[in-house]
């Protein structure tokens, strides 16, 4: 009697202990296809994990986080499986996957998916994601849904690591971007989602364009792939071979879906500039908050690297050097004047119509006033603008003035 009340025990408990959830489907060309048109959808927004009223609100997501949590979230609510590489190396399990029982405890299946992408964001991070769950594309491939990851190097062999989603490819070949940040992170604040946003760097080694490998794949190495999947590694000799600018002009042509006039294709940078110069003032508003709330201390690594912008002013700089490339390929046929006047007046500094370079982009920082694109670009070719989060608001902007002594972590 006794051993089977024990086995009755144990079958209970054992039936009890929930999955994060069930996948009834499997990943296939069709749900695919569902991922990327979801992708493209208003279910997918950048106050997915801070509106109250989102049903994913309290979901804690760096760029790599967010990344994993988007894929993660489709396979929940289409009840396909999710599984990735394990960081730690297995000692539990190979895998981190939907079958996980560790979040039995939340009866609400949204609050455990919430859980269990919170605990998995504590241990992945885009050196996993490019490495281990991803695999490189042909270009012609890519569509909403595919990731595009980076990685530079900074100073004292410190690196910088970025994943991007890709919402919505437009018309003429351009991206938007939805993407989180260690700073949105910490801050609760929505993720980026930028329209047109420019890539600035070029893909190498496991860097660069990459799409999920399915659960079932994930063993699989990726030149034993399936077709279907468009395995390349043709992105690399590519970028090695073109450059930068001419990379990504040669991507968007492969990607578009109509020609862009010399007009609209300035028109484009320029809005660009003005969203990367805008973004600005919130990312250094950030840093110069919590530097002042430490009283000035000099930040560690990990705040250091939460509220510099390095990466973000290498993408300020690159989107005024592809203002410079393009302007020299199609300047001489632009037919708006004023926007003529608008570029001439940044990139020589003509001053041909201050009050319209002012006008078309004023970029207002409170407490020291209103700078114009011209001026921005002139304090970036100087070297002015400062990037570290322990500079006060003023050398930040590339006012003149006492800069911190504190160490520059990369």
């Amino acid at each position: 009697m006794f051993t089977l009340k024990l086995l009755a025990t144990y079958l209970i408990t054992f039936t009890t202990l929930a999955a994060v959830w069930t996948a009834d489907n499997q990943w296939s060309e069709e749900y695919e296809a569902k991922y990327s048109e979801w992708m493209t959808t208003s279910q997918v927004h950048a106050d997915l994990f801070v509106d109250k009223k989102s049903p994913y609100y309290g979901l804690r997501a760096d760029c790599a986080d967010a990344v994993y949590a988007l894929r993660a979230i489709f396979s929940f609510e289409n009840s396909l499986p999710f599984a990735i590489n394990n960081p730690s190396g297995g000692r539990t399990s190979k895998y981190l996957t939907n079958d996980s029982t560790a979040f039995d405890k939340y009866s609400d299946p949204h609050e455990r998916v919430i859980a269990f992408l919170n605990n998995l964001g504590e241990s992945v991070g885009t050196e996993n994601l490019s490495r281990m769950d991803t695999y490189p594309i042909k270009l012609s491939s890519i569509n909403p849904g595919t990731l595009f990851t980076y990685k530079i190097k900074g100073r004292f062999r410190r690196v910088i690591r970025h994943a991007y989603t890709i919402k919505d490819i437009q018309s003429t070949g351009s991206f938007d971007l939805i993407y989180s940040t260690q700073a949105i992170k910490k801050e609760k604040l929505p993720m980026n989602y930028r329209l047109g946003k420019e890539l600035v760097n070029l893909p190498q080694t496991v860097w660069g364009f990459r799409k999920f490998k399915w659960p079932s794949k994930l063993y699989v190495a990726n030149s034993s792939l399936p077709e279907s999947f468009a395995y390349s590694e043709e992105q690399y000799s590519l970028a090695k071979e073109l450059g930068q600018n001419k990379f990504f002009t040669y991507v968007k042509n492969l990607l578009k879906t109509e020609d862009e006039t010399p007009n609209k294709m300035i028109t484009r940078v320029l809005k660009n500039i003005c969203q990367e110069a805008t973004a600005r003032i919130g990312y250094v508003d950030q840093g110069v908050a919590y530097n002042n709330s430490r009283s000035g201390r000099c930040m560690d690594y990990t705040d250091y690297d939460i509220y510099s912008t390095p990466a973000r002013d290498k993408a300020l700089k690159a989107a005024y050097e592809a203002l410079v490339y393009n302007w020299s390929e199609v300047g001489e046929i632009v037919t708006d004047n004023n926007l003529a006047i608008v570029v001439e007046s940044i990139l020589n500094n003509t001053q041909q119509d201050r009050a319209l370079v002012q006008d078309y982009c004023p970029i207002t920082v409170e407490g020291l006033g209103t700078y114009d694109l011209a001026q921005i670009w002139n304090r970036i070719q100087e070297g002015t603008l400062s990037s570290h989060p322990n500079d006060t608001l003023s050398a930040r902007w590339g006012e003149p003035g006492k800069r911190t002594r504190c160490k520059v972590w990369y």
